[in-house]
């Protein structure tokens, strides 16, 4: 047996397979598949309860809205600052158990004032936060 390799050591180019055309072979085959396969979908089906109530979901869920540039702030169209705005933040989540808070900010509002305010946001207890920019 150790002749063998001797032997097979003494060739240069030694045993090669071409797998060129097994490779074109298995590709096309591969696409073949791919092409040709159907997927189905499968339904199954569900039965719903329906609700009773009759809300529209613009009026189940109300926003309130915060719009800052780098000057001034306002919540609800009232001027707040910086200083007053989680308490004031803090007064509006419990009056109304359900809302979603609408934060724009200007072009020229800095990422550092963003920052604080979004703060401010998140410390008063609101989870629902929508962010916009013009």
């Amino acid at each position: 047996m150790s002749d063998f390799f001797k032997k097979l050591s003494q060739h240069s180019d030694g045993f090669q397979i071409n797998l060129t055309n097994m490779i074109d072979v298995i590709f096309i085959l591969l696409i073949f598949f791919m092409v040709s396969t159907q997927f189905r979908k499968s339904t199954i089906p569900i039965d719903l309860p329906e609700s009773g109530e009759n809300v529209s979901a613009e009026e189940k869920n109300e926003t309130v809205n915060l719009s800052a540039n780098e000057n001034e702030m306002q919540l609800e169209g009232e001027t707040v600052t910086l200083e007053n705005l989680q308490e004031k933040l803090e007064s509006i989540a419990s009056e109304k158990k359900e809302f979603t808070l609408v934060f724009s900010g200007n072009r020229k509002l800095s990422y550092e004032s963003f920052l604080k305010i979004y703060a401010k946001i998140e410390n008063s207890g609101i989870t629902r936060i929508a962010i916009e920019h013009d």
